[in-house]
C-alpha cells in the first residue's frame, strides 16, 4: 500500500485471492449440503418405519405408503422385518430393519 492509496496491483490481487477461496469452497458447500438433505430423508425413513410398524401392529396391513415433506416413503412389513423404499439424490433407496433393530440400508 503506497501513501496515494490502494494500488490497481494490489486490488487485483486481492480479487483474485477471494475468487480462489471462493471457488474452492463452493463445492465442498455443495457436498455438505446433498449429504445433509440425503440424512435428512434417512431420518424421514426411519420414521416411516416406525409408523409403519405401528399401522401394521393396528390394522394388520402388511405395506402402505406415508409422504413426509412432499417425499414418498413406501413400506413393506413381513419376515419380521420392515423396509422403506424412497428416493433421495442418490437414487432410489431401501432401508430395513429387522425384529432386532438393526437397520440395513441400501442403494437399489
Amino acid at each position: 500500500m503506497s501513501e496515494q492509496g490502494i494500488t490497481l496491483l494490489e486490488t487485483v490481487l486481492s480479487i483474485v485471492i477471494l475468487s480462489l477461496l471462493t471457488i474452492t469452497l463452493l463445492p465442498a458447500a455443495n457436498n455438505l449440503q446433498e449429504k445433509l438433505y440425503n440424512e435428512k430423508l434417512a431420518y424421514y425413513a426411519s420414521e416411516a418405519a416406525f409408523n409403519g410398524i405401528k399401522e401394521s401392529a393396528y390394522s394388520g396391513s402388511a405395506e402402505g405408503k406415508i409422504t413426509i415433506e412432499h417425499v414418498n416413503y413406501n413400506w413393506q412389513y413381513g419376515n419380521g422385518e420392515i423396509c422403506v423404499f424412497y428416493n433421495d439424490l442418490k437414487g432410489p433407496q431401501k432401508m430395513c430393519v429387522d425384529i432386532e433393530g438393526k437397520r440395513m440400508d441400501s442403494h437399489l
